[in-house]
């Protein structure tokens, strides 16, 4: 996820560190009440529904980069796949971005409200 952090920092170098080690997440067992006494939801957290989708999106970006370099090699004639699969890993970084910037802006607005 280093990888990823630091193509983020291209776009954005203000972005802070944020690891796994730095955000406090409650773990409880399967099953156990939550904090309003109901049952909590299973099934992965909003941190991991991230680190996956950051891991797919590296994976288009890696796909993408070994098209292309197929196509250097001559080892592949299909351009056609190769432009798709480009195309694919850039719409992935966009909309990833446009969601980075989304927890940005909430991240500063929670930060804004008063107690």
């Amino acid at each position: 996820m280093n990888s990823i952090q630091n193509s983020f920092r291209q776009f954005d170098p203000d972005l802070g560190m944020v690891s796994a080690d730095s955000i406090s997440v409650r773990k409880e067992a399967p099953g156990s009440l939550g904090e309003s006494g109901a049952p909590e939801a299973k099934g992965g957290g909003f941190l991991d529904a991230l680190s996956k989708t950051l891991e797919e999106v590296n994976q288009e970006q890696v796909k993408a980069d070994d098209s292309i370099k197929d196509i250097i090699a001559g080892k592949s004639k299909n351009i056609h796949e190769t432009m798709l699969q480009i195309q694919k890993a850039e719409l992935s970084l966009k909309t990833m971005m446009q969601v980075r910037n989304k927890i940005l802006e909430a991240y500063k607005e929670i930060m804004r409200m008063q107690v």
